[in-house]
């Protein structure tokens, strides 16, 4: 319909007397579109180690690594993400593994720390990434930690 907004019909199904002016909260007119009026806006993901929690050692060759995401973009990360392990042995860095976060974030919100496990035997360097399942606004080193051998002492 040519004039339409979504303010000519309420949530319930019925239609107003007068409808709200559409531009005056929602800047979509004719469009439908209940989301931010900037086009730009997207999640952002951050990543980091808590520094609360410490590597731990988890058998000879495991190490326990503690980390926490993120969003600290204009709006909600809704599809998750996915946490990629990657591990450098002998100066090659391959994908070890990938962690899934299916986590809903608002803008500002930071998840719970979660546990990733790497086998780290003759690795000398473990990077994680924050790889989200939708457009994210900015790709950037916040995305990632970069932690290097040793990565737990072992009492003894």
């Amino acid at each position: 319909m040519h004039a339409y907004n979504i303010t000519n019909v309420n949530d319930d199904g019925t239609v107003p007397k007068k409808a709200a002016q559409n531009w005056k909260s929602y800047n979509n007119f004719r469009s439908g579109d209940l989301s931010d009026n900037n086009g730009t806006a997207a999640p952002d993901l951050k990543l980091l180690a808590p520094d609360s929690c410490v590597n731990e050692c988890a058998g000879q060759d495991l190490a326990n690594f503690w980390v926490q995401v993120g969003n600290v973009g204009a709006v909600a990360l809704t599809a998750g993400a996915v946490i990629e392990v990657y591990v450098t042995k002998m100066g090659v860095e391959t994908l070890d593994q990938e962690v899934p976060f299916d986590q809903v974030l608002q803008p500002g919100e930071f998840a719970d720390s979660i546990m990733i496990q790497v086998n780290t035997a003759d690795v000398e360097s473990v990077r994680l990434f924050a790889k989200p399942k939708e457009t994210e606004c900015v790709v950037d080193p916040a995305d990632e930690l970069i932690i290097m051998a040793p990565f737990c002492m072992i009492p003894g």
